[in-house]
Protein backbone atom coordinates (compact mmCIF):
# COMPACT_ATOMS: atom_id res chain seq x y z
CA UNK A 1 0.00 0.00 0.00
CA UNK A 2 1.03 3.42 -1.11
CA UNK A 3 -0.40 6.23 1.44
CA UNK A 4 -1.03 9.33 -0.72
CA UNK A 5 -1.45 12.95 1.00
CA UNK A 6 -3.09 15.55 -1.45
CA UNK A 7 -3.16 18.81 0.09
CA UNK A 8 -4.62 22.19 -1.21
CA UNK A 9 -7.37 24.96 -0.81
CA UNK A 10 -9.87 22.37 -1.27
CA UNK A 11 -11.36 23.36 2.43
CA UNK A 12 -13.32 26.25 0.79
CA UNK A 13 -15.99 26.23 -1.56
CA UNK A 14 -14.40 27.33 -4.62
CA UNK A 15 -15.21 25.21 -7.65
CA UNK A 16 -11.56 25.18 -9.24
CA UNK A 17 -9.55 23.98 -6.08
CA UNK A 18 -12.36 21.26 -5.36
CA UNK A 19 -11.62 19.71 -8.69
CA UNK A 20 -8.02 18.81 -7.80
CA UNK A 21 -7.85 15.95 -5.64
CA UNK A 22 -11.01 14.59 -7.12
CA UNK A 23 -9.11 14.29 -10.57
CA UNK A 24 -5.82 13.21 -9.58
CA UNK A 25 -7.60 10.60 -7.24
CA UNK A 26 -9.49 9.32 -10.63
CA UNK A 27 -6.85 9.57 -12.78
CA UNK A 28 -4.40 7.60 -10.28
CA UNK A 29 -6.76 5.38 -9.98
CA UNK A 30 -6.53 4.27 -13.45
CA UNK A 31 -2.74 2.82 -12.97
CA UNK A 32 -4.02 -0.30 -10.46
CA UNK A 33 -1.70 0.38 -7.72
CA UNK A 34 -2.56 0.03 -4.51
CA UNK A 35 -2.66 4.01 -3.30
CA UNK A 36 -4.74 4.60 -0.41
CA UNK A 37 -5.66 8.11 -0.18
CA UNK A 38 -6.07 11.08 2.15
CA UNK A 39 -7.40 14.91 1.77
CA UNK A 40 -5.71 17.83 4.32
CA UNK A 41 -6.64 21.94 3.99
CA UNK A 42 -5.66 24.22 6.36
CA UNK A 43 -8.59 23.10 8.29
CA UNK A 44 -10.81 20.39 8.58
CA UNK A 45 -13.61 20.42 6.33
CA UNK A 46 -16.60 18.83 4.86
CA UNK A 47 -18.02 19.85 1.38
CA UNK A 48 -19.17 16.68 0.50
CA UNK A 49 -22.37 18.33 -0.34
CA UNK A 50 -21.17 20.68 -2.96
CA UNK A 51 -19.06 17.79 -4.69
CA UNK A 52 -16.04 18.20 -2.72
CA UNK A 53 -13.94 15.91 -0.32
CA UNK A 54 -13.60 16.02 3.50
CA UNK A 55 -10.31 17.45 4.22
CA UNK A 56 -8.30 16.80 7.73
CA UNK A 57 -6.75 19.81 9.12
CA UNK A 58 -3.15 21.09 8.97
CA UNK A 59 -1.84 19.47 12.46
CA UNK A 60 -3.02 16.40 11.16
CA UNK A 61 -0.69 16.29 7.79
CA UNK A 62 2.26 17.48 9.66
CA UNK A 63 1.05 14.53 11.71
CA UNK A 64 1.26 12.08 8.97
CA UNK A 65 4.31 13.40 7.15
CA UNK A 66 6.87 12.92 10.69
CA UNK A 67 6.74 9.05 10.78
CA UNK A 68 9.27 7.57 9.13
CA UNK A 69 7.89 3.82 10.06
CA UNK A 70 4.93 5.01 7.84
CA UNK A 71 6.15 6.79 4.49
CA UNK A 72 4.14 8.85 2.90
CA UNK A 73 3.99 10.52 -1.05
CA UNK A 74 3.16 13.94 -0.37
CA UNK A 75 1.09 15.93 -3.65
CA UNK A 76 0.42 19.64 -4.02
CA UNK A 77 -2.80 19.76 -5.65
CA UNK A 78 -2.33 22.35 -7.69
CA UNK A 79 -3.07 26.37 -8.08
CA UNK A 80 -1.22 29.45 -7.79
CA UNK A 81 0.86 27.77 -5.08
CA UNK A 82 4.50 28.49 -5.78
CA UNK A 83 4.39 31.61 -3.45
CA UNK A 84 0.74 31.68 -1.74
CA UNK A 85 1.26 33.10 1.49
CA UNK A 86 -0.51 31.80 5.18
CA UNK A 87 -2.46 35.30 5.45
CA UNK A 88 -3.84 34.70 1.57
CA UNK A 89 -4.66 31.43 2.44
CA UNK A 90 -6.42 31.67 5.51
CA UNK A 91 -8.44 34.98 4.41
CA UNK A 92 -10.01 32.92 2.22
CA UNK A 93 -11.29 31.08 5.18
CA UNK A 94 -11.90 34.01 7.78
CA UNK A 95 -14.19 37.13 7.25
CA UNK A 96 -12.18 39.29 10.15
CA UNK A 97 -8.87 37.78 8.86
CA UNK A 98 -9.90 38.72 4.95
CA UNK A 99 -10.73 42.28 6.20
CA UNK A 100 -6.99 42.61 7.33
CA UNK A 101 -5.35 41.42 4.45
CA UNK A 102 -6.96 43.64 1.77
CA UNK A 103 -4.40 45.88 3.67
CA UNK A 104 -1.51 43.74 3.65
CA UNK A 105 0.48 46.20 2.12
CA UNK A 106 0.09 48.27 4.74
CA UNK A 107 -0.44 46.04 7.40
CA UNK A 108 3.08 44.49 6.24
CA UNK A 109 4.78 48.09 7.22
CA UNK A 110 3.94 46.86 11.11
CA UNK A 111 4.66 43.37 11.54
CA UNK A 112 4.68 40.32 9.23
CA UNK A 113 1.42 38.90 8.18
CA UNK A 114 2.67 35.79 6.62
CA UNK A 115 4.76 35.28 9.78
CA UNK A 116 2.10 36.19 12.11
CA UNK A 117 -0.69 34.09 10.27
CA UNK A 118 1.73 30.88 10.19
CA UNK A 119 1.74 31.36 13.96
CA UNK A 120 -1.90 31.59 14.34
CA UNK A 121 -2.08 28.21 12.01
CA UNK A 122 0.77 26.65 13.80
CA UNK A 123 2.50 26.26 10.36
CA UNK A 124 6.00 24.51 10.16
CA UNK A 125 6.89 26.14 6.77
CA UNK A 126 7.36 29.88 6.20
CA UNK A 127 4.79 29.04 3.11
CA UNK A 128 2.14 27.16 3.21
CA UNK A 129 2.82 24.71 0.23
CA UNK A 130 6.97 25.43 -0.16
CA UNK A 131 8.78 21.97 1.29
CA UNK A 132 10.47 19.52 0.21
CA UNK A 133 10.70 15.89 1.75
CA UNK A 134 13.80 17.28 4.05
CA UNK A 135 11.71 18.71 5.94
CA UNK A 136 9.61 15.74 6.98
CA UNK A 137 10.98 12.48 8.51
CA UNK A 138 8.08 10.78 6.81
CA UNK A 139 8.16 11.69 3.54
CA UNK A 140 9.15 9.87 0.42
CA UNK A 141 8.59 12.30 -2.41
CA UNK A 142 6.64 16.10 -2.98
CA UNK A 143 4.89 16.47 -6.22
CA UNK A 144 4.20 19.77 -7.22
CA UNK A 145 1.07 19.16 -9.47
CA UNK A 146 -0.50 21.76 -12.00
CA UNK A 147 1.06 24.67 -10.26
CA UNK A 148 0.71 28.62 -12.21
CA UNK A 149 2.95 30.91 -11.50
CA UNK A 150 1.94 33.70 -13.65
CA UNK A 151 2.76 36.66 -11.25
CA UNK A 152 6.10 34.93 -10.47
CA UNK A 153 8.91 37.56 -9.86
CA UNK A 154 12.15 38.20 -9.10
CA UNK A 155 11.13 40.02 -6.19
CA UNK A 156 9.21 36.66 -4.53
CA UNK A 157 12.60 34.75 -4.90
CA UNK A 158 14.29 38.14 -3.19
CA UNK A 159 12.01 37.86 -0.56
CA UNK A 160 12.37 34.33 0.12
CA UNK A 161 15.55 33.16 -0.13
CA UNK A 162 14.68 29.19 0.08
CA UNK A 163 12.06 29.12 -2.61
CA UNK A 164 14.55 28.07 -5.14
CA UNK A 165 16.41 25.57 -3.17
CA UNK A 166 13.05 24.11 -2.38
CA UNK A 167 11.61 24.14 -5.32
CA UNK A 168 14.74 22.15 -7.09
CA UNK A 169 14.09 19.63 -4.67
CA UNK A 170 10.94 18.47 -5.54
CA UNK A 171 10.64 15.54 -7.08
CA UNK A 172 8.08 16.06 -9.42
CA UNK A 173 7.44 19.54 -10.62
CA UNK A 174 4.98 20.61 -13.32
CA UNK A 175 3.48 23.84 -14.18
CA UNK A 176 0.29 24.27 -16.42
CA UNK A 177 1.33 27.46 -18.79
CA UNK A 178 4.19 28.72 -20.22
CA UNK A 179 4.40 32.12 -18.51
CA UNK A 180 5.08 30.07 -15.69
CA UNK A 181 7.63 28.12 -17.66
CA UNK A 182 9.35 31.61 -18.20
CA UNK A 183 9.08 33.07 -14.84
CA UNK A 184 11.08 30.13 -13.66
CA UNK A 185 13.77 30.23 -16.05
CA UNK A 186 14.37 33.70 -15.94
CA UNK A 187 15.14 32.71 -11.92
CA UNK A 188 16.93 29.66 -12.73
CA UNK A 189 14.75 27.17 -12.45
CA UNK A 190 13.03 24.14 -14.89
CA UNK A 191 10.05 22.09 -14.24
CA UNK A 192 8.09 20.32 -16.85
CA UNK A 193 4.47 22.10 -18.68
CA UNK A 194 1.76 19.53 -18.61
CA UNK A 195 -1.76 20.81 -18.80
CA UNK A 196 -4.02 21.41 -15.71
CA UNK A 197 -5.20 18.37 -14.58
CA UNK A 198 -8.32 19.51 -14.18
CA UNK A 199 -8.45 19.38 -18.01
CA UNK A 200 -9.71 15.04 -17.59
CA UNK A 201 -12.99 15.69 -15.80
CA UNK A 202 -15.08 15.08 -19.13
CA UNK A 203 -13.49 11.71 -18.84
CA UNK A 204 -14.52 11.14 -15.67
CA UNK A 205 -17.92 13.02 -15.47
CA UNK A 206 -19.62 12.52 -18.63
CA UNK A 207 -23.08 13.95 -19.07
CA UNK A 208 -24.71 11.43 -17.88
CA UNK A 209 -23.22 10.83 -14.90
CA UNK A 210 -23.28 14.92 -13.98
CA UNK A 211 -27.07 14.80 -15.01
CA UNK A 212 -27.54 12.18 -12.03
CA UNK A 213 -26.16 14.75 -9.54
CA UNK A 214 -27.49 18.16 -10.49
CA UNK A 215 -30.21 19.90 -8.68
CA UNK A 216 -34.01 19.56 -10.38
CA UNK A 217 -33.61 23.36 -11.49
CA UNK A 218 -30.51 22.64 -13.64
CA UNK A 219 -31.44 19.42 -15.02
CA UNK A 220 -35.10 21.19 -16.68
CA UNK A 221 -33.07 24.31 -17.36
CA UNK A 222 -30.65 22.07 -19.59
CA UNK A 223 -33.38 19.69 -21.04
CA UNK A 224 -34.96 23.20 -22.09
CA UNK A 225 -32.23 25.65 -23.19
CA UNK A 226 -28.85 22.92 -23.89
CA UNK A 227 -26.97 24.67 -26.34
CA UNK A 228 -28.58 28.09 -26.53
CA UNK A 229 -27.30 29.79 -23.56
CA UNK A 230 -23.98 31.40 -22.78
CA UNK A 231 -22.51 30.87 -19.46
CA UNK A 232 -21.27 33.97 -18.06
CA UNK A 233 -19.15 34.10 -14.44
CA UNK A 234 -17.40 36.90 -13.24
CA UNK A 235 -15.49 37.21 -10.25
CA UNK A 236 -15.67 40.79 -8.03
CA UNK A 237 -12.23 41.62 -7.52
CA UNK A 238 -11.11 42.17 -11.35
CA UNK A 239 -14.23 43.37 -12.56
CA UNK A 240 -15.39 46.27 -10.01
CA UNK A 241 -15.82 49.46 -11.96
CA UNK A 242 -16.45 47.48 -15.45
CA UNK A 243 -19.52 45.85 -14.68
CA UNK A 244 -21.60 48.13 -16.95
CA UNK A 245 -19.52 47.27 -19.96
CA UNK A 246 -19.70 43.24 -18.83
CA UNK A 247 -23.66 43.74 -18.74
CA UNK A 248 -23.47 45.86 -21.96
CA UNK A 249 -21.28 42.47 -23.75
CA UNK A 250 -23.62 40.34 -22.43
CA UNK A 251 -26.62 42.52 -24.33
CA UNK A 252 -25.31 42.60 -27.23
CA UNK A 253 -24.50 38.37 -27.36
CA UNK A 254 -28.48 38.15 -26.11
CA UNK A 255 -29.86 40.62 -28.86
CA UNK A 256 -26.82 40.34 -31.75
CA UNK A 257 -25.87 36.54 -31.10
CA UNK A 258 -29.55 35.53 -30.28
CA UNK A 259 -28.03 33.52 -27.07
CA UNK A 260 -29.85 33.21 -23.74
CA UNK A 261 -27.84 34.65 -20.66
CA UNK A 262 -26.74 32.01 -17.76
CA UNK A 263 -25.60 33.84 -14.56
CA UNK A 264 -23.79 31.18 -12.39
CA UNK A 265 -20.98 32.01 -10.47
CA UNK A 266 -17.65 29.78 -9.69
CA UNK A 267 -15.96 31.33 -6.67
CA UNK A 268 -18.02 31.32 -3.87
CA UNK A 269 -15.00 31.45 -1.55
CA UNK A 270 -14.60 34.77 0.19
CA UNK A 271 -12.26 37.12 -1.77
CA UNK A 272 -14.00 35.41 -4.99
CA UNK A 273 -17.40 36.81 -4.43
CA UNK A 274 -18.70 35.66 -7.74
CA UNK A 275 -22.21 35.83 -6.29
CA UNK A 276 -21.94 39.55 -5.64
CA UNK A 277 -20.19 40.61 -9.16
CA UNK A 278 -23.15 38.59 -10.84
CA UNK A 279 -26.35 39.78 -8.71
CA UNK A 280 -25.16 43.63 -9.50
CA UNK A 281 -24.58 42.11 -13.38
CA UNK A 282 -27.75 41.22 -13.39
CA UNK A 283 -29.24 44.60 -12.24
CA UNK A 284 -27.91 46.38 -15.25
CA UNK A 285 -28.79 43.80 -17.91
CA UNK A 286 -31.76 44.91 -20.26
CA UNK A 287 -31.87 41.37 -21.50
CA UNK A 288 -33.49 38.72 -20.10
CA UNK A 289 -31.47 36.11 -17.97
CA UNK A 290 -31.49 33.42 -15.51
CA UNK A 291 -29.31 32.98 -12.90
CA UNK A 292 -28.36 29.84 -10.79
CA UNK A 293 -26.67 30.18 -7.46
CA UNK A 294 -23.64 27.06 -8.01
CA UNK A 295 -25.43 24.71 -5.38
CA UNK A 296 -22.83 21.90 -6.10
CA UNK A 297 -20.19 21.29 -8.83
CA UNK A 298 -21.55 19.33 -10.75
CA UNK A 299 -24.49 22.10 -11.50
CA UNK A 300 -21.24 24.36 -12.42
CA UNK A 301 -19.79 21.49 -14.79
CA UNK A 302 -23.32 20.35 -16.37
CA UNK A 303 -24.60 24.18 -17.33
CA UNK A 304 -20.85 24.44 -18.85
CA UNK A 305 -20.82 21.64 -20.43
CA UNK A 306 -24.64 21.96 -21.99
CA UNK A 307 -23.24 25.39 -23.26
CA UNK A 308 -23.35 27.53 -26.33
CA UNK A 309 -20.59 29.35 -24.95
CA UNK A 310 -18.05 30.10 -21.41
CA UNK A 311 -17.82 33.84 -20.53
CA UNK A 312 -15.88 34.29 -17.54
CA UNK A 313 -12.74 35.41 -15.48
CA UNK A 314 -12.00 31.76 -14.05
CA UNK A 315 -9.48 29.54 -15.26
CA UNK A 316 -11.53 26.05 -14.08
CA UNK A 317 -14.41 27.55 -15.90
CA UNK A 318 -12.61 27.73 -19.45
CA UNK A 319 -10.84 24.19 -18.68
CA UNK A 320 -14.48 22.90 -17.61
CA UNK A 321 -15.47 24.70 -21.54
CA UNK A 322 -11.77 22.93 -23.39
CA UNK A 323 -12.48 19.60 -21.52
CA UNK A 324 -16.43 19.41 -22.80
CA UNK A 325 -15.20 20.79 -26.47
CA UNK A 326 -17.42 24.10 -25.90
CA UNK A 327 -16.61 27.78 -27.26
CA UNK A 328 -15.21 29.74 -24.23
CA UNK A 329 -14.16 33.69 -24.21
CA UNK A 330 -11.89 34.26 -21.54
CA UNK A 331 -12.01 37.69 -19.85
CA UNK A 332 -9.52 39.86 -18.78
CA UNK A 333 -7.41 37.80 -15.58
CA UNK A 334 -3.71 37.10 -16.26
CA UNK A 335 -3.62 33.12 -15.27
CA UNK A 336 -6.56 32.24 -17.94
CA UNK A 337 -4.52 34.25 -20.54
CA UNK A 338 -1.55 32.39 -19.83
CA UNK A 339 -3.65 28.87 -19.95
CA UNK A 340 -5.39 29.65 -23.36
CA UNK A 341 -1.72 31.31 -25.01
CA UNK A 342 -0.48 27.82 -24.24
CA UNK A 343 -3.27 25.28 -24.70
CA UNK A 344 -6.15 27.55 -26.79
CA UNK A 345 -7.33 27.34 -30.40
CA UNK A 346 -5.95 29.36 -32.74
CA UNK A 347 -7.48 32.99 -32.66
CA UNK A 348 -8.76 32.15 -29.02
CA UNK A 349 -5.36 32.43 -27.46
CA UNK A 350 -6.16 35.32 -24.69
CA UNK A 351 -8.20 36.80 -22.30
CA UNK A 352 -9.79 39.99 -23.60
CA UNK A 353 -10.65 43.27 -22.61
CA UNK A 354 -14.15 43.64 -20.99
CA UNK A 355 -15.00 45.61 -24.18
CA UNK A 356 -14.23 42.35 -26.47
CA UNK A 357 -16.81 39.93 -25.48
CA UNK A 358 -18.87 40.23 -27.93
CA UNK A 359 -16.70 40.06 -30.32
CA UNK A 360 -14.60 36.87 -29.26
CA UNK A 361 -17.86 35.48 -28.38
CA UNK A 362 -18.17 35.69 -32.24
CA UNK A 363 -14.67 34.42 -32.75
CA UNK A 364 -15.05 31.41 -30.26
CA UNK A 365 -18.44 30.21 -31.28
CA UNK A 366 -17.14 30.00 -35.26
CA UNK A 367 -15.00 27.46 -34.05
CA UNK A 368 -15.42 23.64 -35.39
CA UNK A 369 -16.44 21.29 -32.87
CA UNK A 370 -13.58 18.97 -34.43
CA UNK A 371 -10.93 21.85 -33.57
CA UNK A 372 -12.39 21.65 -30.14
CA UNK A 373 -12.37 18.27 -29.67
CA UNK A 374 -8.77 18.36 -31.21
CA UNK A 375 -7.26 20.96 -28.31
CA UNK A 376 -9.11 18.29 -25.64
CA UNK A 377 -7.41 15.35 -26.92
CA UNK A 378 -4.09 17.31 -27.07
CA UNK A 379 -4.20 18.11 -23.47
CA UNK A 380 -5.33 14.83 -22.41
CA UNK A 381 -2.38 13.10 -24.76
CA UNK A 382 -0.19 15.80 -22.47
CA UNK A 383 -1.64 15.45 -18.70
CA UNK A 384 -1.53 11.86 -19.03
CA UNK A 385 2.51 11.76 -20.36
CA UNK A 386 2.27 13.79 -16.88
CA UNK A 387 0.87 11.58 -14.94
CA UNK A 388 2.42 8.68 -15.98
CA UNK A 389 5.67 10.61 -14.86
CA UNK A 390 3.88 11.30 -11.67
CA UNK A 391 3.52 7.16 -11.44
CA UNK A 392 6.99 6.71 -11.95
CA UNK A 393 8.55 9.17 -9.45
CA UNK A 394 6.68 7.45 -6.07
CA UNK A 395 7.68 4.47 -7.46
CA UNK A 396 11.55 5.44 -7.73
CA UNK A 397 11.14 7.20 -4.01
CA UNK A 398 9.08 4.04 -2.31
Amino acid sequence: MTKVLIIGAFDRYNYGDLLFPLVIERQLSTYGKDFQFEYFGLVESDLTNVGGLPTKGLQKFYKACSDPNQPVHVIIAGGEALGVTWNSLYAALNPLFQRINKRHVRVNKLLDLNGWTKKILKGKTTLPFVFDKSDFAGVKSVTLNSLGGSGLSAATFEKYDFLKEKLQNANYFAVRDQLTVDNLKVNGLTADLFPDSAILMSEFYPLNFLHKRVTPEVAMYVAEHAGKYVFAQINKKTTRGHEQTIADGLDEIYQKGITEICLCPIGKALDHDDHEALQEIGTLLKSPFTYFDADNIWDIMYLIANAKCYVGTSLHGAITALSYAVPHVGLKVEKLGAYLATWGLEGNQRSVEFSEIYKQFIIATNATKEDLEASRARQFTEIKKGFDKMVEVMEKSS
